[in-house]
């Protein structure tokens, strides 16, 4: 960590870690709720049927 020697440059990083507080909260909150959306059973039935469908696909172009 760098030495303060003026109140100013105090001040600037605090403000530089409110910044950087804030936007990792930001982050956070978004990946969380990108998390959330992805774990709703609307969307994992949606994935698993996908997933099947495509699976029986190449089962019955295989033969």
């Amino acid at each position: 960590m760098r030495k303060i020697k003026h109140i100013s440059h105090l001040q600037k990083e605090k403000q530089r870690l409110r910044r950087e507080g804030r936007d990792m909260e930001r982050t956070i909150r978004r990946d969380w709720q990108t998390l959330y959306k992805d774990l709703q059973p609307a969307t994992l039935a949606k994935e698993a049927l996908s997933s099947c469908t495509t699976w029986i696909g190449k089962k019955i172009l295989s033969r």
